[in-house]
């Protein structure tokens, strides 16, 4: 069996950086949102978080060269339009009774490439357990599909006023190609995906028999050494030590995420805090369209 830890979310709630974490943790391969890799990987060739372009590091080139030595352009194409199956629109179909044995089983072939693929992974790392932070709850759906993966989902929910804030910024994406800017929503269509992601991967989680841990941004930044911990204990992997130099400060070095947010380049002694200035700088009109469209999926969550 494969173990796979799952960060399941909607983006901008902090998976990138438990996600680098856990990858400094011995035995634990950090691969970031796979989901992107035939894309933003092997047909945009952007850089891994180590620094090199795709193609070109030497970590995902013996990957590669393990788990799928014959991989062609055709062969990638049909990876990357297969990947697109887990979309958002695909959630409805997942949500509904009997949804195991209608969705996705003609998606087998792809199911058996990213075994392969995962297993080139930990060869490669010399691992034992992958930690994967896709994000999307449909492609938790599809891995738990997968008879040899054995799947633990770490459900991330952050304050939904703080996560349109940050979809409201004008930012930079450092790995698109032609310096594109990093895609923006409005709040209450924040709001509305917030609570749509939410609920899907509670959902599916519990339909499916899938393991899953709750986690709170405000709880993981406010401690951060205590809640990795009990991550750690949750998944089974506590007996190996954490990357923290400090109750609030973990040390990091290079590792290999395919895709994610700007901070899986960062280097050397981090220090977590709150990203808080959504409390400060959100506009009123902003912040009630968040809060509106998110009721009332924030209340179980403690947002209320």
């Amino acid at each position: 069996m494969i173990r796979v830890i799952y960060i399941a979310g909607w983006g901008r709630s902090g998976s990138t950086l438990i996600d680098g974490i856990l990858g400094h943790t011995p035995g634990v391969v950090s691969v970031g949102e796979i989901k992107f890799i035939w894309e933003r990987g092997f047909l945009q060739n952007r850089r891994c978080s180590c620094g090199e372009r795709f193609l070109e590091c030497p970590f995902w080139t013996d990957a590669v060269r393990r788990s799928l030595p014959q991989l062609d352009q055709d062969r990638i194409q049909a990876l990357d339009e297969a990947s697109r199956r887990t979309r958002t629109r695909h959630l409805p179909a997942m949500l509904l009774p009997g949804a195991s044995s209608r969705y996705g089983k003609d998606l087998e072939w792809y199911r058996r490439t990213l075994v392969d693929l995962y297993r080139g992974v930990l060869e490669a790392g010399h691992g034992d357990v992958i930690v994967d932070s896709s994000k999307f709850p449909s492609y938790a759906f599809l891995l738990h599909q997968t008879k040899e993966i054995d799947l633990q989902v770490i459900h991330l929910v952050r304050d939904p006023r703080a996560v349109a804030f940050s979809w409201r910024r004008d930012k930079i994406d450092p790995d698109a190609p032609g310096g594109e800017r990093m895609k923006k929503l409005p709040s209450f269509v924040t709001g509305l995906y917030w609570s749509a992601w939410n609920f899907a991967i509670e959902r599916i989680s519990k339909a499916q028999g899938i393991p899953r841990m709750l986690v709170r941004y405000e709880d993981f930044v406010a401690s951060p050494r205590v809640t990795m911990e009990q991550i750690a204990r949750w998944t089974g992997i506590e007996d190996r030590p954490l990357p923290f130099v400090g109750d609030h400060q973990v040390r990091l070095g290079p590792n290999h995420a395919v895709s994610g947010n700007a901070i899986r380049f960062d280097r050397g002694d981090i220090r977590i805090t709150a990203d808080d200035g959504w409390s400060r700088e959100m506009g009123r009109g902003a912040r009630l369209a968040a809060w509106a469209s998110s009721w009332p999926t924030r209340r179980r969550y403690g947002y209320a």
